[in-house]
Protein backbone atom coordinates (compact mmCIF):
# COMPACT_ATOMS: atom_id res chain seq x y z
CA UNK A 1 0.00 0.00 0.00
CA UNK A 2 2.63 2.27 0.86
CA UNK A 3 4.48 1.41 -2.30
CA UNK A 4 1.61 2.70 -4.36
CA UNK A 5 1.18 5.85 -2.53
CA UNK A 6 4.59 6.36 -3.10
CA UNK A 7 4.43 5.45 -7.09
CA UNK A 8 1.21 7.74 -7.19
CA UNK A 9 3.17 10.48 -5.98
CA UNK A 10 5.99 10.23 -8.03
CA UNK A 11 3.87 9.86 -10.99
CA UNK A 12 2.31 12.99 -9.94
CA UNK A 13 4.96 15.19 -9.84
CA UNK A 14 6.85 13.86 -13.10
CA UNK A 15 3.45 14.37 -14.86
CA UNK A 16 3.28 18.01 -13.54
CA UNK A 17 6.76 18.58 -14.95
CA UNK A 18 5.62 17.33 -17.75
CA UNK A 19 2.73 19.58 -18.44
CA UNK A 20 2.89 22.77 -19.98
CA UNK A 21 2.28 25.96 -18.36
CA UNK A 22 0.05 28.49 -18.43
CA UNK A 23 -1.54 29.21 -21.84
CA UNK A 24 -0.06 33.38 -21.10
CA UNK A 25 3.13 32.54 -19.54
CA UNK A 26 5.98 33.59 -22.55
CA UNK A 27 9.23 33.20 -22.77
CA UNK A 28 10.70 37.21 -22.62
CA UNK A 29 12.40 39.38 -25.36
CA UNK A 30 15.22 41.60 -25.70
CA UNK A 31 15.94 44.77 -27.53
CA UNK A 32 19.94 45.56 -28.98
CA UNK A 33 21.03 48.22 -30.72
CA UNK A 34 24.08 50.46 -31.51
CA UNK A 35 23.95 54.20 -32.40
CA UNK A 36 26.36 56.05 -34.26
CA UNK A 37 25.97 59.66 -35.86
CA UNK A 38 25.75 60.13 -39.74
CA UNK A 39 29.94 59.65 -40.06
CA UNK A 40 29.62 56.56 -38.56
CA UNK A 41 31.24 57.21 -35.23
CA UNK A 42 29.71 55.72 -32.46
CA UNK A 43 27.86 57.74 -30.02
CA UNK A 44 28.64 56.98 -26.18
CA UNK A 45 26.18 58.60 -23.26
CA UNK A 46 22.91 58.73 -25.23
CA UNK A 47 19.59 58.26 -23.38
CA UNK A 48 17.44 55.49 -24.68
CA UNK A 49 14.03 54.76 -23.36
CA UNK A 50 11.71 52.08 -24.56
CA UNK A 51 7.84 52.68 -23.58
CA UNK A 52 5.57 49.59 -24.41
CA UNK A 53 1.80 49.79 -25.19
CA UNK A 54 0.50 50.56 -21.73
CA UNK A 55 2.80 53.51 -21.26
CA UNK A 56 5.47 52.25 -19.10
CA UNK A 57 8.61 52.92 -19.91
CA UNK A 58 12.40 51.58 -19.43
CA UNK A 59 15.67 53.88 -19.54
CA UNK A 60 19.19 52.85 -20.46
CA UNK A 61 22.24 54.38 -21.82
CA UNK A 62 25.02 53.51 -24.47
CA UNK A 63 27.96 52.37 -23.47
CA UNK A 64 31.58 53.02 -24.72
CA UNK A 65 30.79 50.72 -27.73
CA UNK A 66 27.48 52.93 -28.60
CA UNK A 67 25.50 49.59 -27.77
CA UNK A 68 22.41 49.33 -25.71
CA UNK A 69 20.56 46.52 -24.16
CA UNK A 70 16.56 45.89 -22.91
CA UNK A 71 16.46 41.93 -21.68
CA UNK A 72 13.60 40.61 -20.17
CA UNK A 73 10.79 42.29 -22.00
CA UNK A 74 7.80 40.77 -22.76
CA UNK A 75 6.47 40.34 -26.13
CA UNK A 76 4.90 43.12 -27.83
CA UNK A 77 5.58 46.24 -29.33
CA UNK A 78 8.02 48.91 -27.53
CA UNK A 79 8.55 52.77 -28.93
CA UNK A 80 12.13 54.06 -28.44
CA UNK A 81 13.32 56.70 -28.16
CA UNK A 82 16.96 58.68 -28.34
CA UNK A 83 18.06 62.04 -26.63
CA UNK A 84 21.44 63.44 -27.01
CA UNK A 85 22.48 66.92 -26.70
CA UNK A 86 23.43 68.42 -30.05
CA UNK A 87 21.94 65.41 -32.39
CA UNK A 88 18.34 64.50 -32.88
CA UNK A 89 16.91 60.80 -34.22
CA UNK A 90 13.41 59.69 -35.14
CA UNK A 91 11.23 57.64 -32.16
CA UNK A 92 11.31 53.71 -33.50
CA UNK A 93 8.94 51.11 -33.09
CA UNK A 94 10.16 47.25 -32.53
CA UNK A 95 7.93 44.08 -32.34
CA UNK A 96 9.25 42.26 -29.11
CA UNK A 97 8.86 38.00 -29.97
CA UNK A 98 8.97 35.61 -27.10
CA UNK A 99 12.78 34.56 -26.58
CA UNK A 100 14.38 36.23 -29.33
CA UNK A 101 16.61 39.40 -29.44
CA UNK A 102 15.62 42.40 -31.79
CA UNK A 103 19.00 44.05 -33.59
CA UNK A 104 18.75 48.24 -34.11
CA UNK A 105 21.43 50.09 -35.82
CA UNK A 106 20.60 53.70 -35.31
CA UNK A 107 21.76 56.79 -36.70
CA UNK A 108 21.50 60.10 -35.29
CA UNK A 109 21.72 63.40 -37.10
CA UNK A 110 23.54 66.48 -36.09
CA UNK A 111 21.22 68.97 -34.98
CA UNK A 112 22.04 72.17 -36.20
CA UNK A 113 20.13 75.04 -33.48
CA UNK A 114 20.42 78.75 -34.18
CA UNK A 115 21.09 80.78 -30.93
CA UNK A 116 21.27 84.52 -30.83
CA UNK A 117 22.88 86.12 -27.75
CA UNK A 118 22.52 89.64 -27.08
CA UNK A 119 25.10 91.20 -23.93
CA UNK A 120 24.58 94.47 -22.81
CA UNK A 121 23.08 96.39 -25.66
CA UNK A 122 19.57 97.75 -26.38
CA UNK A 123 20.56 98.80 -29.89
CA UNK A 124 18.86 96.97 -33.21
CA UNK A 125 21.28 94.68 -35.11
CA UNK A 126 23.59 96.47 -38.17
CA UNK A 127 25.40 94.10 -39.48
CA UNK A 128 23.68 92.12 -42.28
CA UNK A 129 24.71 88.18 -41.18
CA UNK A 130 22.77 86.61 -44.22
CA UNK A 131 25.39 88.51 -46.45
CA UNK A 132 28.25 86.30 -47.55
CA UNK A 133 30.41 88.79 -46.41
CA UNK A 134 29.87 91.27 -43.44
CA UNK A 135 28.27 94.75 -44.05
CA UNK A 136 27.77 97.14 -41.57
CA UNK A 137 24.89 100.03 -43.00
CA UNK A 138 25.12 102.51 -40.72
CA UNK A 139 22.48 105.26 -39.92
CA UNK A 140 22.07 108.77 -39.74
CA UNK A 141 21.14 108.59 -36.65
CA UNK A 142 24.27 107.08 -35.33
CA UNK A 143 26.16 110.33 -36.65
CA UNK A 144 23.83 112.90 -34.92
CA UNK A 145 23.90 111.58 -31.96
CA UNK A 146 27.38 111.99 -31.83
CA UNK A 147 29.74 115.08 -30.19
CA UNK A 148 32.57 114.92 -32.67
CA UNK A 149 31.97 117.12 -35.58
CA UNK A 150 34.32 115.82 -38.24
CA UNK A 151 32.92 112.78 -40.20
CA UNK A 152 35.98 110.34 -40.09
CA UNK A 153 36.08 110.56 -36.77
CA UNK A 154 32.65 109.80 -36.59
CA UNK A 155 32.76 107.04 -38.65
CA UNK A 156 35.90 105.52 -36.32
CA UNK A 157 33.64 105.72 -33.91
CA UNK A 158 30.66 103.51 -35.21
CA UNK A 159 32.58 101.04 -37.45
CA UNK A 160 35.25 99.00 -35.35
CA UNK A 161 37.73 98.12 -38.53
CA UNK A 162 37.99 101.71 -39.81
CA UNK A 163 40.75 103.95 -38.05
CA UNK A 164 41.98 107.23 -38.92
CA UNK A 165 43.96 109.73 -36.57
CA UNK A 166 44.97 113.12 -36.02
CA UNK A 167 48.15 114.77 -37.76
CA UNK A 168 49.59 118.13 -35.75
CA UNK A 169 52.37 118.67 -38.29
CA UNK A 170 52.06 116.48 -41.55
CA UNK A 171 51.65 119.13 -44.02
CA UNK A 172 48.55 118.84 -46.25
CA UNK A 173 47.44 115.27 -44.46
CA UNK A 174 46.86 117.39 -41.55
CA UNK A 175 44.05 118.26 -43.44
CA UNK A 176 43.42 115.22 -45.43
CA UNK A 177 44.03 112.52 -43.24
CA UNK A 178 44.94 109.12 -44.28
CA UNK A 179 42.07 106.78 -43.47
CA UNK A 180 42.36 102.94 -43.65
CA UNK A 181 40.55 100.24 -43.15
CA UNK A 182 41.55 96.35 -42.19
CA UNK A 183 44.80 98.18 -41.39
CA UNK A 184 45.43 98.76 -45.31
CA UNK A 185 46.42 101.92 -47.24
CA UNK A 186 43.86 104.54 -47.63
CA UNK A 187 44.06 103.88 -51.48
CA UNK A 188 42.81 100.05 -50.90
CA UNK A 189 39.55 101.43 -50.02
CA UNK A 190 37.03 101.57 -52.22
CA UNK A 191 34.77 104.77 -51.14
CA UNK A 192 31.60 105.67 -53.44
CA UNK A 193 28.92 108.53 -52.77
CA UNK A 194 25.69 107.22 -54.24
CA UNK A 195 27.11 104.17 -55.60
CA UNK A 196 29.66 105.96 -57.64
CA UNK A 197 33.41 105.97 -57.17
CA UNK A 198 34.72 109.00 -55.32
CA UNK A 199 37.79 111.30 -56.55
CA UNK A 200 40.89 110.73 -54.68
CA UNK A 201 42.64 113.25 -53.07
CA UNK A 202 45.71 115.57 -54.26
CA UNK A 203 48.08 114.37 -51.36
CA UNK A 204 50.23 111.69 -51.01
CA UNK A 205 50.85 110.96 -47.52
CA UNK A 206 54.39 110.00 -46.36
CA UNK A 207 54.04 109.58 -42.05
CA UNK A 208 57.61 107.85 -41.38
CA UNK A 209 56.79 103.81 -41.95
CA UNK A 210 53.42 103.54 -41.66
CA UNK A 211 50.50 101.76 -43.64
CA UNK A 212 49.45 105.34 -45.08
CA UNK A 213 52.85 105.90 -46.55
CA UNK A 214 52.83 106.84 -50.69
CA UNK A 215 48.97 105.93 -50.77
CA UNK A 216 46.53 108.54 -52.12
CA UNK A 217 43.25 108.70 -50.52
CA UNK A 218 40.16 110.55 -50.74
CA UNK A 219 39.07 113.51 -48.34
CA UNK A 220 36.02 112.43 -46.09
CA UNK A 221 35.94 114.67 -43.95
CA UNK A 222 34.30 116.54 -47.19
CA UNK A 223 31.52 115.06 -46.72
CA UNK A 224 29.05 116.97 -44.29
CA UNK A 225 27.57 114.18 -42.13
CA UNK A 226 24.13 116.14 -42.14
CA UNK A 227 24.21 115.38 -46.03
CA UNK A 228 23.57 111.51 -45.54
CA UNK A 229 21.18 108.99 -45.39
CA UNK A 230 23.34 105.48 -44.22
CA UNK A 231 26.64 104.40 -45.07
CA UNK A 232 27.34 100.99 -46.20
CA UNK A 233 30.44 99.60 -45.11
CA UNK A 234 31.91 96.30 -46.88
CA UNK A 235 34.10 94.37 -44.63
CA UNK A 236 36.33 92.12 -46.74
CA UNK A 237 38.39 92.08 -49.66
CA UNK A 238 36.16 93.20 -53.04
CA UNK A 239 38.85 93.79 -55.54
CA UNK A 240 37.36 90.50 -58.08
CA UNK A 241 34.13 92.71 -57.89
CA UNK A 242 35.58 96.49 -57.65
CA UNK A 243 38.53 96.59 -58.88
CA UNK A 244 42.27 96.51 -56.98
CA UNK A 245 41.19 99.84 -54.92
CA UNK A 246 38.90 97.70 -53.34
CA UNK A 247 41.66 95.42 -51.24
CA UNK A 248 40.40 96.36 -47.89
CA UNK A 249 36.47 96.89 -48.78
CA UNK A 250 34.00 99.33 -49.82
CA UNK A 251 32.91 102.27 -48.47
CA UNK A 252 29.73 103.56 -49.85
CA UNK A 253 27.72 106.97 -48.44
CA UNK A 254 24.05 107.23 -49.85
CA UNK A 255 23.14 110.94 -49.70
CA UNK A 256 19.65 112.03 -48.83
CA UNK A 257 16.96 112.25 -51.50
CA UNK A 258 14.33 114.08 -49.77
CA UNK A 259 12.28 116.28 -51.84
CA UNK A 260 10.88 118.47 -49.11
CA UNK A 261 11.49 118.92 -45.34
CA UNK A 262 14.88 120.00 -43.76
CA UNK A 263 17.02 120.40 -40.86
CA UNK A 264 18.85 122.22 -38.91
CA UNK A 265 21.97 121.77 -36.27
CA UNK A 266 24.09 123.87 -34.35
CA UNK A 267 26.90 122.18 -31.95
CA UNK A 268 29.55 123.63 -29.52
CA UNK A 269 31.90 122.00 -27.08
CA UNK A 270 35.38 123.43 -25.55
CA UNK A 271 38.47 121.07 -24.67
CA UNK A 272 39.99 121.48 -21.51
CA UNK A 273 43.61 120.12 -20.05
CA UNK A 274 45.72 120.77 -17.03
CA UNK A 275 46.79 123.75 -18.04
CA UNK A 276 45.00 126.83 -15.93
CA UNK A 277 47.14 129.60 -18.11
CA UNK A 278 49.26 130.78 -15.64
CA UNK A 279 52.71 131.14 -17.08
CA UNK A 280 54.51 129.86 -13.96
CA UNK A 281 53.37 126.18 -14.92
CA UNK A 282 54.99 125.82 -18.01
CA UNK A 283 57.70 123.53 -16.58
CA UNK A 284 56.24 120.44 -16.04
CA UNK A 285 56.69 118.12 -19.13
CA UNK A 286 52.91 117.55 -20.64
CA UNK A 287 51.53 121.42 -20.08
CA UNK A 288 51.89 124.00 -22.47
CA UNK A 289 52.81 127.57 -22.15
CA UNK A 290 49.43 128.56 -24.04
CA UNK A 291 47.12 127.30 -21.28
CA UNK A 292 44.52 129.52 -23.09
CA UNK A 293 44.88 128.44 -26.66
CA UNK A 294 44.50 124.78 -25.51
CA UNK A 295 41.03 125.50 -24.24
CA UNK A 296 39.30 127.34 -27.20
CA UNK A 297 35.46 126.21 -28.30
CA UNK A 298 34.39 124.43 -31.10
CA UNK A 299 31.55 124.92 -33.22
CA UNK A 300 29.56 123.74 -36.05
CA UNK A 301 26.63 124.89 -37.75
CA UNK A 302 24.75 122.43 -39.96
CA UNK A 303 21.43 122.53 -42.62
CA UNK A 304 19.98 120.72 -45.19
CA UNK A 305 16.73 121.33 -47.10
CA UNK A 306 15.13 119.03 -49.67
CA UNK A 307 13.44 120.86 -53.20
CA UNK A 308 11.16 119.52 -55.43
CA UNK A 309 12.57 119.51 -59.10
CA UNK A 310 9.77 118.97 -61.79
CA UNK A 311 7.36 116.23 -61.12
CA UNK A 312 9.35 113.42 -59.91
CA UNK A 313 12.97 114.46 -59.59
CA UNK A 314 14.59 116.89 -56.45
CA UNK A 315 17.28 118.64 -54.94
CA UNK A 316 18.78 118.45 -51.73
CA UNK A 317 21.47 120.66 -50.55
CA UNK A 318 23.87 120.51 -47.35
CA UNK A 319 26.00 123.03 -46.07
CA UNK A 320 27.84 122.52 -42.48
CA UNK A 321 30.43 125.17 -41.27
CA UNK A 322 32.47 124.18 -38.61
CA UNK A 323 35.83 126.55 -37.67
CA UNK A 324 37.73 127.14 -40.80
CA UNK A 325 36.09 124.48 -43.01
CA UNK A 326 33.41 124.98 -44.94
CA UNK A 327 31.42 121.65 -46.66
CA UNK A 328 29.40 121.57 -48.83
CA UNK A 329 26.49 118.45 -50.90
CA UNK A 330 24.20 118.16 -53.13
CA UNK A 331 22.11 115.92 -55.01
CA UNK A 332 19.54 115.58 -57.93
CA UNK A 333 17.76 113.79 -59.92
Amino acid sequence: MKLDMKRSIGLALAAAMLAPGPAGAQEPGTISGTVRDATGFILPGVTVEAQDAAGVGQVTFTDGTGQFTFPGLAPGSYELTFTLPGFNAPAQVVEVSAGATAMLDVEMDILLQETVAVVGTRAEPRSIAASPVPIDVIRAEDFASQGDMDLTNQLRTVVPSFNVNTQPISDAATIVRPANLRNMAPDHTLILVNGKRRHRAAVIAWLGNGVADGAQGPDLSSIPSIALRQVEVLRDGAAAQYGSDAIAGVINFELKNARSGGSMEFRSGQYFDQNDGNPATCGPIGRSCNGIGGRAPSYTFAGNAGLPLGPEGFLNLSLEYGGARCRTAARWR
